[in-house]
């Protein structure tokens, strides 16, 4: 065969290479919700990650750490009261799991007597002789105390000695919407294993307002650690490298520099730094809520311009717009779509 011939045949190879390079490139982009995620971003983009770096300032505060924890509310006595020993039985009466009052009546004897309520309470379970038979030391009534309630709070082992018996807790009940306060009266010496940490159940006591029913839920929350006026910053502010913590701190002129800290105690959004800087210092803080150009716009950049649309979620056909797909073969002339070959 000819040189004259082999020209031809070397456009049509390549031409039939471009095409199917971009309908590989137009396919992918077409299903993909992110094509082309290792391109660099526009100057768009970037413009718009640069705005999202704010200042604020090293400000003073109350910080307040604290733990919490979830349960219901139990009662703080359970006990068994024996019926007195050579009485006789009459009648029981009252219900169970209804509120007894202090000095209510809760059975009747024979010879007129009564065993009376020592508490505001509910009665859970008993044994009883028959009717008008002779009560012995086994026979009881078992009450549950509606004055003094409990809950239990779990202490992670990182706090376990942040806190003591006889601290105060706030309590919170869910139904009701307000807070009371009790104390913690036991710690476990023994924790009980969790992948997030040891924790170590403590009992905390309180006394019933009048509103509380045994099993309501209700949270827990002491403070484990608090500091005044403390020189603060937000804590996504905070940078930490292999030889320590540090800020970066803004300058009067504009320039920042990479200040080493030392922090103290945190809540959710603040953290207290012991040294390093002072209040009114303006430090560098990352926003959250940077934007960036959709993955569309850096594939239709890279092609040259065109643009390209997906099918709606109604399940029509998406339509292409631009230059997408070219629509006729190219000539000696040059490639396809403006594809940098």
């Amino acid at each position: 065969m000819s040189k004259k011939n082999k020209k031809p045949i070397n456009k049509v190879l390549i031409a039939i290479i471009a095409l199917a390079v971009v309908f590989a490139i137009e396919t992918y982009a077409y299903f993909s919700d992110n094509p082309f995620s290792f391109l660099s971003k526009s100057s768009e983009e970037a413009e718009e990650t640069d705005s999202s770096i704010t200042e604020v300032t090293a400000e003073k505060r109350n910080i307040e750490n604290t733990l919490s924890s979830s349960g219901q509310v139990s009662t703080g006595l359970d006990e068994k009261v024996y019926l007195h020993a050579s009485y006789y039985y009459d009648e029981l009466l009252v219900d169970k799991d209804q509120k007894i009052s202090e000095g209510e009546n809760i059975l009747k004897y024979t010879n007129g007597n009564y065993l009376t309520a020592p508490y505001d309470c509910v009665l859970t379970d008993y044994d009883l002789p028959e009717e008008d038979a002779i009560c012995t030391t086994s026979h009881y009534v078992e009450l549950q105390s509606l004055h003094t309630l409990t809950m239990t709070l779990n202490i992670n082992e990182s706090d376990i000695n942040k806190v003591s018996v006889g601290d105060t807790v706030n309590i919170t009940l869910t139904s009701l919407e307000e807070t009371i306060q009790g104390n913690i009266t036991t710690i476990s010496e023994v924790g009980t294993y969790s992948s997030s940490g040891s924790y170590f159940p403590s009992t905390v006591t309180f006394i019933n307002n009048g509103n509380i029913k045994i099993g309501m839920s209700a949270t827990c929350e002491i403070v484990v650690e608090s500091v005044s006026d403390a020189i603060a910053v937000p804590t996504s502010t905070i940078q930490t490298s292999d030889s320590g913590k540090y800020v970066i701190v803004v300058n009067d002129d504009g320039t920042t520099t990479n200040t080493t800290v030392e922090t103290g105690i945190s809540d959710d959004d603040y953290t207290e730094i012991k040294s390093g800087i002072t209040e009114g210092t303006k430090v560098q803080m990352q926003s959250s809520d940077s934007s960036s150009s959709s993955s569309s716009s850096r594939f239709n950049s890279f092609l040259g311009g065109g643009s390209f649309e997906r099918p709606s979620s109604s399940g029509g056909s998406g339509a292409s717009s631009g230059s997408g797909m070219p629509s006729e073969m190219p000539g000696e002339g040059g490639m396809p779509g403006g594809m940098p070959f």
